[in-house]
């Protein structure tokens, strides 16, 4: 009983000392969750951290907050009363570290470990750019592409196959320079050019064959200054231009100065391509009365130059038109799609032989006469070819060219026949859109009429393009008007079968047969074919024979025309005609007059040529055509000129 009362009173004491001790706080729980996630990449630069936190006793916490950096990073705010700081604002493709200590009103502590992420990195802002050895010509493969400003190296790349490189333009300056490099090639550069003008865009330049010297490294840029005046002679202010104005243009070349190039808007070139100012052989010039009328706001004025060696330079100066526009009343002119009248506004052209642009100050042409000018002048009457024989250009051994017309009806010549309505205001001139999707439209160029050629690189074979124009006067812009699209074709040429060339014992009744040697295709029709051909007697004679129809008393060329690439053959009957052709006879062509060839045979154990004369391929649907020209020996089928025979075979009858 002692015993037990000891105990009791032992457990009663114990209880009375722990009653009468101070209750133990706890410290906070460390914080937890937190977000952005421990490791997470690509998050946002303006992101917001948040965490979680709990404490045992309920107490209210605050909070220290360390950020940066450094993987032990430094106190970035004390006493935050929320479980949350931001928004941040961070830099992208950074990696940043950050802890959270709890802390309770007793001054007890717990830290989280030390999280860390990674905000996204820049998304690269692309610009591209197509080297050509000449306008609407072929690309230039490997060719060294650097991005400059001023002496300092931003990029650099070389070309594809397709001439094209691209760059991560982010970063750059307003301006670049761009200089272009390739053994065998001249030296290519540009100066000035703004960045924002290849962002998601490519930029087409030249980098042509060298003339003089192939080594680059042998070679220096020209250097180009231009300066602007008034037309009084004043030196002109280029960011408010209020008129027409004067460019002076000067040079310092090691070599011999070749031409000098001028334009608003596009990049100049030879006059096929467009209008331009234009001087030659000379290291200053001077353009006087420079149309600003078609224009308004902020445009690039495009100077080009070439020495003898085809060393290139295009300095590009931004300028600013602010001319008055009288305010008149009425809606502004919508242009209107040739289809709405019934005939295609779009045509594509693909030649089998690429003409070199920008060859001296123009594109040099050599004789491809077949008969005289005296010959063609004195025909008796009634009996005159299909067309004029021409002349050829003189074309590059490989390559082509590709280029594509547009069209529409502007306001001068609807208004020419009356066809503007009333309140009609007339534009300034006219915006040119290209889209390759269909959906997503371009500005390409400004115009002051209804036509534009397109000689972008961008237009490919087998690649559709849509296009489409607006008016625009002052700072106002009609609508879009849809042109249509066009689907370029591929380049062809033609295989002469038979007779085969330096036959000999050839039948004085040779069956002439050719074929095209690619097979064309196209989304928008069936590929249509067309041809004729010549016999030439010019080894003993001056003669020409050809196949033709006599149409009351005109004779034209026949025309052999077959849907897809197709053999043709035709036999020479001469007077009695040829049965696989109806209506088709053999003519003769001589210095005073076409005739009837008059006997059925060639003449025995004679040498002649063929050849196809010309040769072409055509697609088509209601709003484009699509013209591939392989041969066109002076019969006005190729803009340019012609396009030359390759061969002509040559063969000997029978005796």
């Amino acid at each position: 009983m002692k015993k037990l009362y000891y105990v009791l009173t032992a457990l009663v004491c114990v209880l009375m000392l722990f009653s009468c001790a101070p209750i133990l706080n706890k410290a906070p729980n460390k914080p937890t969750n937190p977000t952005p996630a421990n490791g997470a990449s690509n998050v946002p630069i303006n992101v917001t951290l948040k965490w979680e936190a709990t404490d045992p006793d309920g107490d209210t916490l605050k909070f220290d907050l360390y950020f940066g950096e450094q993987s032990n990073p430094p106190l970035k705010e004390s006493n935050l009363t929320t479980k949350s700081y931001g928004p941040l604002e961070l830099e992208n493709d950074k990696t940043y570290h950050w802890k959270v200590v709890a802390k309770d009103p007793d001054g007890k502590t717990a830290t989280s470990p030390v999280w860390s992420f990674s905000t996204g990195a820049l998304v690269p802002i692309p610009g591209s750019f197509i080297v050509v050895e000449y306008n609407t010509g072929s690309a230039v493969e490997g060719a060294t592409v650097v991005i400059k400003n001023g002496e300092d190296i931003l990029a650099q790349g070389t070309t594809n196959e397709k001439g094209e490189v691209t760059f991560n333009v982010r970063g750059f300056p307003e301006k670049i320079d761009v200089e272009l490099k390739k053994q065998e090639y001249a030296l290519s550069k540009i100066e000035g050019l703004k960045v924002e003008d290849i962002v998601g865009d490519f930029k087409e330049v030249q980098l042509r064959t060298a003339k003089l010297s192939t080594d680059p490294d042998s070679q220096t840029f020209p250097e180009v200054t231009l300066i602007f005046f008034d037309l009084d002679g004043n030196e002109l202010d280029t960011t408010n231009i209020t008129d027409n104005f004067t460019l002076r243009v000067n040079v310092e070349t090691d070599n011999h100065p070749s031409t000098i190039y001028a334009k608003i808007g596009n990049v100049p070139g030879a006059g096929f391509l467009g209008e331009r100012k234009l001087a030659s052989d000379t290291k200053t010039a001077t353009f006087t009365n420079i149309d600003v009328s078609t224009y308004y706001g902020e445009v690039p004025l495009y100077v080009v130059f070439y020495d003898y060696n085809d060393n290139r330079v295009e300095e590009i100066e931004y300028i600013t038109i602010n001319r008055q526009v009288e305010e008149v009343e009425g809606r502004l002119f919508v242009p209107v799609s040739p289809v709405d009248f019934g005939y295609v506004g779009i045509v594509s052209y693909t030649r089998n032989q690429g003409v070199e642009f920008y060859s001296r100050d123009k594109i040099i042409e050599i004789a491809s006469e077949k008969v005289s000018d005296y010959t063609r002048n004195n025909l008796p009457k009634g009996l005159n070819p299909l067309k004029n024989f021409g002349k050829s250009l003189e074309a590059a051994p490989k390559g082509t060219n590709l280029w594509i017309e547009i069209s529409w009806l502007d306001y001068d010549t609807l208004n020419s026949y009356g066809l503007v309505g009333p309140n009609v205001v007339r534009p300034d001139g006219y915006n040119v859109y290209r889209s390759f999707d269909g959906v997503n439209y371009r500005k390409i160029a400004t115009v002051g009429s209804g036509y534009y050629l397109d000689p972008s690189a961008q237009n490919e074979v087998g690649k559709k393009a849509w296009y489409a124009v607006s008016s625009y006067r002052g700072t106002e812009e009609s609508e879009l008007v849809a042109l249509g699209s066009v689907v370029p074709l591929d380049s062809f040429n033609v295989n002469l079968k038979s007779p085969a060339d330096r036959a000999t014992n050839v039948s004085r009744q040779p069956t002439f047969v050719w074929e095209p040697t690619k097979e064309l295709t196209s989304p928008e029709s069936d590929v249509e074919y067309y041809y004729t051909m010549w016999i030439y007697d010019l080894v003993h004679s001056e003669n020409y024979i050809f196949p033709g129809i006599l149409e009351e008393d005109t004779v034209y060329m026949y025309d052999f025309a077959t849907v897809g690439a197709t053999e043709v053959s035709v036999t020479f009957k001469g007077n009695e005609g040829s049965p696989e052709y109806e209506d088709l006879s053999w003519f003769l062509y001589l210095s005073d007059g076409i005739y009837f060839y008059g006997d059925i045979e060639l003449e025995p154990g004679k040498t002649y040529d063929w050849g196809v004369d010309y040769a072409y391929a055509v697609s088509y649907d209601s709003d484009s055509l699509a013209w591939s020209i392989a041969i066109d020996y002076g019969w006005d089928i190729d803009p340019l000129g012609g396009v030359m025979p390759e061969i002509q075979n040559e063969f000997t009858t029978g005796e």
